[in-house]
């Protein structure tokens, strides 16, 4: 268990949104990823739980079933606002938002307390949420409640700490060091394939697929790597952050990104 609680979580978020939507269209391939495999396009009814800013939604939106509700949610107000500004919507705080011309609605809901009947829902989306809430079996128990029998979920989780290497490419530094110390749970807690799959089944989902996918993050150079860096740590720390850096791209000639776990199942 996390020691963090939803409002932390929240907090967090509004804090981040900002930051987070300038280079969130990397992570958005894995979305597109679930959208595919879970074949929201034959689907009718589709609850999106940590939408976040909604980078893909004016794709999404036109993929889906013209007929087909879609119900985008999210714990931060702010980056609600952020998605449907993109959309080009007005959004209100504390009100569940209708727009028929998208059949879209938009409002904050937490994961682990879903504010909707039982079996409302035949697709259920959730990326890169569910290594984040403070209880992710419990969200899985409300994903189901939610689904409709023969209805699909899908998340996605953070992988292996090696792929998501613009993450830790600093804590690891700092932990070589021996000035990096972890702060309450890591996002790489449910990076285990097995035990991702029995959480699944413990949960009630059959026909389960769990996969890896690696999604690379926009180019970035030494100079965007100093920029990132900035002032902020020291010259030693800096010289070792670049060096690795470099390892990565010039040596190795791979490139930053996000390796994610995968997980999709079905309720029976």
């Amino acid at each position: 268990m996390s020691n963090q609680t939803i409002k932390d979580v929240e907090m967090f978020w509004d804090e981040f949104s900002d930051e987070y939507s300038s280079y969130d269209s990397g992570s958005n391939v894995l979305f597109l990823s679930l959208a595919n495999m879970l074949k929201i396009d034959k689907r009718d009814s589709i609850l999106e739980v940590g939408a976040g800013t909604g980078f893909l939604y004016n794709h999404i939106l036109n993929y889906k079933k013209q007929t087909a509700k879609y119900v985008a949610t999210d714990i931060s107000d702010k980056m609600i606002h952020i998605m449907s500004k993109r959309l080009k919507l007005q959004y209100i705080e504390n009100q569940v938002n209708n727009y028929e011309n998208f059949n879209l609605t938009i409002q904050k809901a937490n994961a682990e307390q879903l504010p909707f009947e039982q079996e409302s829902f035949d697709c259920l989306i959730g990326n890169l949420c569910l290594h984040i809430t403070p209880d992710p079996v419990k969200m899985l128990s409300e994903s189901y409640r939610v689904l409709q029998k023969g209805g699909v979920a899908g998340f996605s989780v953070w992988g292996d700490d090696k792929g998501l290497y613009y993450y830790t490419l600093i804590p690891t530094v700092l932990k070589e060091m021996g000035q990096f110390v972890q702060q309450g749970r890591s996002y790489f807690h449910l990076n285990d394939r097995e035990s991702l799959i029995k959480m699944m089944e413990s949960s009630g989902f059959t026909n389960i697929i769990c996969w890896n996918q690696f999604t690379p993050f926009h180019y970035i150079t030494e100079e965007e790597m100093k920029k990132v860096l900035g002032t902020y740590y020291s010259e030693e720390i800096t010289k070792k952050v670049i060096e690795k850096f470099n390892e990565q791209i010039k040596i190795n000639k791979k490139p930053f990104g996000l390796d994610a776990l995968m997980i999709i199942g079905t309720k029976q």
